[in-house]
């Protein structure tokens, strides 16, 4: 039979969990912002559980580690097996460019991972998430390099934070492309229009055609009509999570 494997993203926005089976992502379970959501992840594992399923192992992602036990806790409470957490500190990547010496984030070692494996390097991976993340690739999939700056709803909240009287935005509504009317419309103009040629800039600026865009991410939704070209994987990151699963288990 084969082997079901819950994999749990803990990132900064939102937490995941989906069971992979088969190679395949079998069921995406949900994502949940903690601490709020904390009985909602616990009714959607149960859920999932009810229905007669179960799971043999589990790991954990995390760039969250205030949150990692009480992820394990609920887990062990709702089937009776404790995850095991990646380490992503001491975690070699083997292909990579040697002047990078810091180790690498979870996340990013999964989109890496996976983007290789599936579509064989040559390619800008951006990865729309709490940080918006532009990761590398040469043509024999070595990591070269990266670049970060802060994500859609990071952006639009440091309106808020960082000045008297403008508002605070949790989510983007949809652009019209148009320059904004009104406060709260040039706000989410700004933040997508620097968003988005932030990516087309940094691609051009690579000066090889043939280099491929892999967009994933939770705020992919925001941006993801703007990069008609790209290739779209949302679950790129979950996916190189279970690839990094299976060689280190």
């Amino acid at each position: 039979m084969a082997k079901k494997v819950l994999i749990i993203d803990i990132g900064n926005t939102a937490t995941e969990f989906a069971v992979f089976e088969n190679e395949n992502l079998q069921e995406f379970l949900g994502f949940f912002k903690f601490p709020d959501d904390l009985e909602n992840a616990k009714k959607a594992l149960n859920s999932y559980k009810n229905k007669g399923f179960n799971i043999d192992d589990s790991m954990i992602f995390s760039v969250v580690p205030n949150y990692d036990e009480m992820v394990k806790n609920i887990v062990l409470e709702t089937f009776g097996i404790c995850p095991s957490l990646f380490d992503w500190k001491s975690y070699k990547l083997e292909k990579k460019n040697p002047k990078i010496v810091e180790a690498i984030g979870a996340d990013l070692l999964a989109d890496i991972k996976q983007a290789a494996n599936e579509y064989g390097g040559n390619c800008l991976i951006a990865d729309f998430g709490t940080v918006t993340k532009l990761l590398l690739l040469n043509k024999e999939g070595s990591f070269e390099g990266l670049s970060f700056i802060p994500g859609i709803e990071a952006s639009l909240k440091s309106f808020s934070s960082n000045t008297a009287l403008l508002p605070k935005i949790e989510e983007m509504d949809d652009i019209n492309h148009g320059m904004g009317l009104n406060t709260i419309e040039s706000m989410h103009h700004g933040v997508y229009w620097s968003t988005v040629y932030y990516v087309k800039e940094v691609l051009k600026s690579l000066n090889n055609k043939d280099c491929k865009l892999i967009i994933t991410g939770g705020n992919l939704r925001y941006v993801k009509q703007a990069f008609p070209e790209a290739i779209v994987d949302k679950e790129l990151t979950l996916k190189g999570m279970y690839a990094l699963y299976k060689e280190i288990k």
